[in-house]
């Protein structure tokens, strides 16, 4: 069976990873402990309870009474459906992966009605925000040692995003979201288990980009290359802490780049996705919504008055890891596993 060329260069893509880890242990080994300590200590406690909730909202339909106050002034701004509206709601709440999660659970229970398929695939163009206390916290604080800063970036990410949902309402459809015409009853339990796997997924993604951007990295230094914070924290957001020498001029572009996400978090949305729906419009909509995110920020500086300083939080993870054969070649075998989990390519094999 002929195979495809997306197929060879994903195949081409692995075998170089995986020859990287080998020639980088220290590097693999490194970042391997790292992402895992920030899955544990930062990730995990700080998403799974507002995974769990968001999820028992939607599903339980509390989101009538909980949102009612603010969904007639929403309505007019946004022309959707309230269950749409909701997760927009609960995305600018609760970060990036939380609105394509419940996207996705909304296609998952309506997956023979393509027309709601459709919606969700629009409306996940929108319902994707940096979550308060990142922005506040980690790029305020973190960066800029002022979280005013991060206030701004914030508010503009979510401007953005309406601006964005203002827009594609207009031109697109999004009501009537409900097909089946029963309400879903919502469990705890159900939340619980839809939480576990969701964060399952981002931990895994997270684990494996450190591991190939660490290496990557590496290999480029060995050529005289570094890569600055910025070039990076378009691959990895976090990476935005290293930043030494912040000022003002800078919040516009780091706004832009915390409206994407960054790579990482992207493809933790797409494997969270799955193939209930296609990012396809979800992709193409990250550029726009980093552009206005860029001018938000850019015309508030013009009105407030802000100083910006280095940071004293600490952005690096230092640990006393010994690498050695052994762990680099599973943690070779771990990426490859990680980086190209389809059934179909090995069999083409």
């Amino acid at each position: 069976m002929k195979m495809k060329t997306s197929d060879i260069a994903k195949a081409l893509s692995i075998c170089v990873l995986a020859v990287l880890t080998v020639v980088f242990p220290k590097e693999t080994a490194d970042s391997t402990v790292n992402s895992i300590n920030v899955c544990i200590n930062s990730i995990i406690p700080s998403m799974f309870a507002f995974m769990v909730i968001t999820t028992y909202i939607q599903d339980s339909g509390a989101y009538r009474f909980l949102f009612r106050p603010v969904m007639p002034l929403l309505k007019l701004i946004i022309r959707a459906d309230e269950r749409l509206l909701s997760i927009f709601l609960l995305s600018l709440i609760g970060g990036y992966p939380v609105g394509i999660k419940l996207l996705k659970e909304e296609t998952a229970h309506n997956k023979y009605y393509s027309a709601i398929i459709n919606k969700c695939e629009t409306a996940s163009m929108f319902c994707y925000c940096i979550s308060p206390s990142f922005a506040l916290i980690m790029i305020g604080s973190g960066i800029f040692g002022d979280p005013a800063a991060g206030a701004i970036i914030y508010v503009s990410n979510i401007l953005a995003c309406l601006t964005m949902a203002g827009i594609l309402s207009r031109v697109y459809d999004l009501k009537s979201l409900t097909a089946s015409g029963t309400e879903r009853k919502g469990s705890l339990t159900d939340a619980v288990n839809s939480a576990s796997r969701a964060l399952f997924t981002v931990c895994t993604v997270i684990v494996a980009f450190n591991i190939a951007l660490a290496c990557i990295s590496a290999l480029l230094r060995s050529f005289g290359i570094e890569m600055s914070p910025l070039l990076t924290g378009i691959f990895e957001i976090s990476n935005l802490l290293k930043t030494d020498s912040p000022s003002v001029s800078l919040i516009p572009i780091v706004s832009g780049i915390a409206s994407t996400g960054g790579l990482c978090v992207m493809l933790q949305c797409s494997a969270i996705a799955g193939s209930c729906f296609s990012l396809k419009r979800f992709f193409a909509a990250r550029i726009p919504c980093a552009i206005l995110s860029s001018l938000y920020s850019l015309l508030f500086l013009q009105f407030t008055d802000i100083s910006v300083s280095a940071s004293t939080i600490n952005s690096q993870y230092i640990y006393d890891f010994s690498a050695n054969k052994i762990i680099v070649l599973i943690l070779t075998a771990m990426c490859i596993i990680i980086f190209y989990r389809s059934d179909k390519f090995f069999r083409k094999v």
